[in-house]
Order: C-alpha cells, then structure tokens, then sequence
C-alpha cells in the first residue's frame, strides 16, 4: 500500500476567556512570565479557594519593547487580587513591536498553577511546526493497513518555547508505531510565549495532537 494523503493536525487556539473580541494583530513576545512566575504571585485566596481568573490590560511599549502605563480594561473575578498579580507580571514582558505601540495583554491564572507540579497551557499558539518532508519521514516504516491515527504528545515548554521532555500520551489505535514516529517530530514544534488565552507557557507543559490520515492508492489496472 502506498500513502497517498496525509495530514498534520493542530488543535486551533482557544478564544479569548475575558474582554473584547482579540487585537487583529496579534503581539509577538520576546520576553515574557514563566509558568512558576504565574504561580509565584497567585493571590493567596485564590489559591485556598482553588479559583482561577484572568485579567485584561492595556499598555504601551517602550523603546525596547517593554510595557509601560498599564491599566485595567477587565478582571474576572474581581475581589480575589488578580489585577495586583498581573501588575506584578507586566516587567517580565518585552514585545516586538514599535516604541509607543498600544498593546492589549491578557494575563490569566489557571487553578493548576496552584498544584505542585506543572500544569497544562491549553491551546497555545504553534510558532513553528514541521515540514511536510519532515511530517511524511516520520511515517512508520512497516505498512500496517491503518488508515487513520491520532497520536497526541505531551511535552514540557522550554525557554524559547521549544519543547522538551515529550512523551506519547496516546496513540489510537495503538501498537502501530506512530507514536514513535510523531516523537522524533517534537524538536520541529515552538509555542508562543503566551497562549492566546494569557496562560505563561514557558515551563508549563503542552499536548501536541497529531493526526494521520493515510488514503491509499487505487490498484493499478
């Protein structure tokens, strides 16, 4: 049998959970808070209570891309001291954009951040993927007959937002030897610093879902 299709799929980014409809233009972080600098800075009722939230801002940005005259546009919830926790984030972030640029930036708490190990950045946004030469090598070498496979990844977000650390979190059916195959593609993989959702990804862990479809070829007459 030969392959005739095949597709790589991604997971599209969440929606915004607070505020207006997202910025037609999209800010691209340089720098940004780490997973455990989220976590650090959760308010401490929040925590006991095992709530999340989230928070919307409006800056402006420096000369080298830093935040400057942030102020408030939402809190959800209000009363758990989400906004004071994000006022204490916005000097980790540092955007390419030009100096006096008004940016909107979402800076959510997810209640994971309050467990002890690191939680999962849902969504995130895929900076680089691989290549279709590099997706079709990835293939298993044996032809098994299965014509559709889902594998899905996790992986730890390094610095940078390379991943790190993957393991296959499952592989429908399994046994036919994409799991490996969908592995050996993590280092082609690099999220954004943020997801769309304002969840810190550096140091959060991420599930890369990955699916196969496999057409094969009309017999020869």
């Amino acid at each position: 049998m030969s392959v005739r299709n095949h597709l790589l799929w991604i997971l599209p980014a969440a929606a915004l959970s607070i505020g207006a409809t997202p910025d037609p233009t999209p800010i691209t972080w340089l720098e940004a808070p780490t997973y455990a600098d989220a976590a650090a800075v959760y308010p401490a009722r929040a925590r006991a209570e095992h709530v999340g939230g989230a928070v919307e801002l409006t800056c402006t940005t420096t000369l080298k891309g830093h935040l400057s005259a942030c102020a408030e546009l939402a809190e959800s919830p209000m009363g758990y001291g989400f906004l004071g926790a994000a006022h204490k984030l916005v000097g980790r972030f540092r955007a390419d954009a030009p100096h006096d640029t008004e940016v909107r930036v979402i800076i959510a708490f997810a209640p994971d951040m309050a467990g002890p190990a690191p939680g999962l950045a849902a969504n995130p946004a895929w900076t680089a993927v691989p290549s279709a030469s590099e997706f079709q090598a990835s293939f298993p070498k044996t032809e098994n007959g299965v014509n559709h496979v889902r594998v899905v990844l996790d992986c730890g977000v390094a610095a940078g937002g390379g991943l790190q650390g993957c393991a296959v979190a499952s592989e429908t059916p399994p046994g036919q030897g994409y799991g490996q195959g969908a592995l050996a593609l993590a280092p082609k993989f690099r999220v954004g610093l943020m997801t769309p959702g304002g969840v810190p990804t550096v140091g959060a862990r991420v599930q890369v879902p990955i699916r196969y479809e496999l057409t094969p070829d009309a017999p020869h007459s």
